[in-house]
């Protein structure tokens, strides 16, 4: 038991040091403060099974308190556009229209207002979610202007893209009234296979900022595993995440076998050169065996029935719901309410397929590193800097979590490990 000698890793006196099998590593010392303030944890070194305990136990704060806040922020959406449904929507619509007015420019306004109005109502979800909860684990090292601003961007962005989709869709809506659902999925998937292709390099910069990765030899040793997996290497590019939160990530983009690898600064910082190439051989695994590309198929499927399941309840509610027709954008909400409903009911299933990926990949990784400890340890390391539940109830990870948990991922690639050193 001892403190990391990676010296980007910060270590004082007072934080805790762990031992896992492998090796050591330090903790972030944020979340020992929180541990301390919460649960008393004294000023001394801890056994690694009392410091998980104790860790889990702020882990498992943070993820019902996140779970509460997501549901909450749910049924205020579901509320929202039930009351512009039954009494609001109509009237915005009338708000909006002039005589001298297009139906595009109708449109354009009317999504305008509704999606600024549906950012109001959740605000102060998103504020307590977003930056009290964070802040209250220690995991944000965000100021409040600087929150705000990023908010900000969230919504001009969301903004842009309702109303960008919108005008398309209720151009089709006016001009192909009978195919209008089958002319609007085909878009949906054109532009959902560039977003999926581009959308990294355009949206990620307006968030976080990119930088060269200074450190040769780690980048060296990226570049190599990317090769080795069959990939032409485009950059190793360092994601600055310090100045907004303290939790790691890592991530590869880029079009067929020329890759970008993304590797977030607080990544670099709480794990070893070894447990980087691991993470990153995780991606490499979910884009050798296309899972991308599988659930991009399953999502395009999935809508496709919901533009014709909208398609069909728009048809027989437009004249209910005194609709003009169903062109009419005073219907928006409830093409997002019948897309809502269908999302609810395909999350699990969903989350079961993302989970057998995550195993798949991790399991891929660990052969191609040669090591399924290091994968192991580094899962193990970024529970404690993303403050993750290692072991989440089943039912949570059932319904609500697209990954295994760590405990779960962990005690497969040991006993993997066991497997290969045993034949």
């Amino acid at each position: 038991m001892g403190y990391s000698t990676n010296p980007a890793v910060v270590c004082d006196q007072t934080a805790v040091a762990i031992g896992p099998q492998n090796g050591y590593y330090c903790h972030n010392p944020n979340i020992v403060r929180y541990l301390r303030s919460r649960w008393w944890v004294e000023e001394k070194q801890l056994s690694k099974e009392e410091f998980l305990k104790r860790l889990d136990r702020a882990a498992r704060s943070l993820r019902r308190q996140e779970l509460f806040l997501g549901l909450l922020s749910f049924l205020v959406g579901l509320g929202y556009l039930i009351v512009m449904l039954t009494w609001g929507s109509i009237r915005l619509r009338g708000f909006v229209t002039r005589p001298d007015y297009s139906q595009s420019v109708i449109v354009l306004w009317y999504l305008l207002f509704f999606t600024i109005m549906y950012h109001l109502v959740h605000f102060p979800i998103s504020f307590v979610r977003g930056y009290v909860i964070q802040k209250r684990f220690r995991l944000s090292t965000q100021r409040f202007r600087r929150w705000l601003w990023a908010d900000f961007k969230k919504l001009m962005v969301s903004t842009g893209l309702v109303v960008f989709l919108g005008e398309f869709l209720y151009l089709f809506l006016r001009r192909f009234p009978e195919t209008w659902w089958a002319i609007a999925w085909v878009g949906y998937v054109i532009f959902s296979l560039l977003l999926n292709r581009y959308g990294a390099r355009v949206l990620l910069p307006i968030f976080y900022k990119r930088a060269d990765l200074e450190n040769d030899e780690l980048r060296r040793r990226i570049e190599s595993v990317v090769e080795r997996a069959g990939f032409t290497v485009e950059g190793v590019k360092r994601i600055i995440l310090e100045k907004d939160t303290r939790r790691a990530n890592a991530a590869v983009v880029g079009l067929g076998s020329s890759k970008e690898i993304l590797v977030s600064d607080t990544l670099i910082s709480n794990l070893t050169p070894e447990e980087i190439e691991a993470v990153v051989a995780h991606e490499l695994g979910h884009l050798k065996s296309h899972h991308g590309e599988a659930l991009f198929a399953v999502g395009a499927l999935i809508s496709m029935f919901g533009f014709t399941l909208a398609g069909g309840v728009l048809k027989l509610s437009a004249a209910t719901l005194g609709l003009q027709g169903i062109w009419d954008v005073a219907g928006f909400p409830l093409i997002i309410l019948v897309f809502s409903g269908l999302y609810l009911a395909v999350t699990p299933p969903l989350n079961y397929i993302s989970r057998r990926m995550e195993r798949s990949a991790d399991l891929w990784a660990a052969r191609f590193v040669g090591s399924p400890s290091t994968l192991a340890s580094a899962l193990e390391k970024l529970a404690a800097t993303n403050l993750s539940e290692r072991e989440q109830p089943r039912y949570y990870e059932i319904i609500f979590s697209s990954h295994p948990s760590i405990a779960r991922r962990v005690e497969y690639l040991r006993k993997t490990a066991a497997a290969q050193t045993a034949t």
